[in-house]
């Protein structure tokens, strides 16, 4: 027992979920003529944007710890290969000055 460490969970969906989510999400982008709101429609219930929500908020999560509190962090999933490394990809590129900068 640590007492400095504080713990945070996600609940970032698993790769099953995250799969089927992306399924649907192709399949509403597959439709001939669909019309805006039959567009709308699919892509909410497809939950595909809640997903990319989740994983962003996390990283954002990290990159602020990171830079504003200056603590360390570690990233740790069930599986540990998929929404580690989605996480921890977004965090690190919001860290990076060089993809924060317009030139």
């Amino acid at each position: 027992n640590y007492s400095n460490i504080k713990f945070q969970f996600i609940g970032i969906e698993n790769i099953h979920v995250m799969r089927s989510s992306l399924q649907k999400m192709l399949e509403v982008c597959e439709l001939t003529s669909p019309s805006m709101s039959d567009f709308l429609w699919g892509l909410e219930n497809s939950g595909w944007l809640k997903h990319i929500k989740a994983i962003m908020d996390a990283g954002i999560f990290i990159a602020k710890a990171v830079a504003e509190e200056g603590v360390s962090v570690l990233v740790h999933c069930s599986d540990g290969w998929d929404r580690t490394a989605q996480v921890c990809s977004v965090a690190s590129l919001l860290l990076d000055p060089y993809y924060r900068t317009i030139k």
